[in-house]
């Protein structure tokens, strides 16, 4: 039985062949010279330009790991078309390398948008259900924020951890996720670069933010449904980096 991929092949061949071969005078067959079709070549693609910032600006509307290492991108930030679509690989390109990006969109220049790439959060799961894996995983996705997620033993161990990568400075802001959020608050608060706060709702998120410009927020995901949760986080996360309110004091 003939392969289909090779009947078609045949068939361009042949159409090829007859495209080249040159005009028959009539009353004399003339045999067509084989000839080889040459490959189309391939442009390279042009680097990123850097935006007024310092940004680098890649307009490609799909991104893949091959385009990044291509353009030679080793830092950040570096800001998306805003319709850009990023697949998994480059994704992940740029969560192993730590690499801040953004999408450009209207109402936001691509040196603005690279502005708000800077924020690093760390999730601390000790206690993972269905809705939390949705609920990182959709932040996760999320233009313009570089997260970690990591996996601990219990709530005494996500207060040091928490502790540990604030002042070391691998994080900007860190969300514990746990059965016990008020003895993480506890434990983590006894340090006085961490400013934690044991959060369940929306106004709970806001008003720690306005009040202590928390850095570690302590969430029980038992009462929370998927989208409550993350709507949560979403709230948690909004703003970009923890500030200090003015009137705050040691």
């Amino acid at each position: 039985m003939t392969n289909p991929a090779d009947m078609v092949d045949r068939i361009v061949a042949g159409v090829l062949q007859q495209l080249q071969a040159p005009t028959a005078t009539p009353g004399v067959v003339t045999a067509a010279p084989s000839a080889t079709v040459a490959a189309p070549a391939i442009r390279p693609a042009a680097p990123p330009a850097a935006t007024t910032n310092g940004a680098l600006s890649i307009p490609d509307v799909v991104i893949t790991a091959g385009l990044l290492e291509t353009r030679g991108v080793l830092s950040g930030p570096v800001v998306f078309a805003a319709k850009a679509i990023l697949t998994p690989s480059a994704v992940d390109f740029l969560k192993s390398r730590k690499i801040a990006w953004s999408k450009a969109n209207n109402s936001q220049s691509g040196a603005a948008a690279a502005s708000t790439s800077n924020v690093s959060w760390l999730a601390l799961v000790s206690r993972s259900t269905p809705a939390v894996e949705s609920a990182l995983d959709a932040l996760a996705r999320q233009p313009g924020i570089h997260w970690q997620r990591e996996l601990v033993g219990c709530h005494r161990e996500s207060a040091r951890r928490a502790v540990a990568a604030l002042c070391r400075g691998e994080c900007d802001a860190a969300i514990a996720v746990t059965g016990k959020p008020e003895s993480v608050v506890c434990r983590a608060n006894r340090n006085a670069q961490v400013r934690a706060a044991a959060v369940d709702s929306l106004e709970q998120a806001k008003r720690a933010k306005r009040t202590l410009g928390a850095n570690l927020f302590a969430i029980d995901p038992a009462e929370q449904t998927m989208f409550a949760l993350r709507g949560l986080l979403r709230e948690v996360v909004a703003g970009g980096k923890p500030v200090l309110p003015s009137d705050w004091s040691e």
